[in-house]
């Protein structure tokens, strides 16, 4: 498995679009892959292209990363449904522990204590990033509601710098809302 950051201009880039609107809803999605793509040079954010080999000629999925001075936010991994259950997604969390050495990572997923029809999928998933050391933080968020874990490379996560990093991100989106972090009772 080779991450490559890719640029606007990467031969890659339709087929990141293409995995991007197959593999998440619309309500999840926020904004366009075309909107992220422009936006690489101007918000911290980094698109990483999944391959599963060093010649880089072999596209397996993507992974979109918002970079904060104390945290990275993992927004979106994909990876090619030819290509799942094999260990990539695995293996890039680990590469991703490893490249941003120092700062915790944070991501979201969909919360299994909702009713839902895909129960099962979310509690693979869950228990994939459990299995890797990640930690369920305690912390929620609905994002167009749907409810969604807050999990992190770390057992704590320090919420108000979480806050003020969504904030932050957020002010680069004029569409965008700052969802509230919430714990279940």
């Amino acid at each position: 498995m080779n991450l490559k950051v890719l640029t606007a201009e990467h031969p890659d880039i339709p087929a990141v679009k293409a995995l991007y609107e197959d593999s998440f809803p619309a309500n999840e999605r926020g904004m366009s892959m075309d909107m992220i793509v422009s936006n690489l040079d101007k918000m911290p954010i980094k698109l990483f292209g999944i391959y599963t080999d060093e010649a880089e000629d072999d596209f397996a999925g993507f992974l979109l990363a918002t970079e904060g001075e104390k945290l990275v936010y993992l927004v979106f991994l994909a990876i090619l449904p030819e290509k799942r259950s094999g260990g990539i997604g695995s293996q890039v969390l680990n590469a991703m522990r490893e490249y941003y050495a120092g700062r915790p990572l944070l991501f979201s997923y969909e919360s299994i204590y909702e009713e839902c029809d895909n129960a099962e999928q979310r509690a693979r998933r869950r228990n994939l990033y459990l299995k890797l050391g990640f930690h369920e933080t305690g912390w929620f968020v609905k994002i167009n509601g749907t409810e969604f874990i807050i999990a992190s490379s770390e057992p704590e996560i320090d919420k108000d710098a979480f806050v003020q990093f969504m904030s932050a991100v957020a002010a680069g989106n004029p569409n965008a809302k700052v969802p509230e972090l919430y714990r279940r009772d």
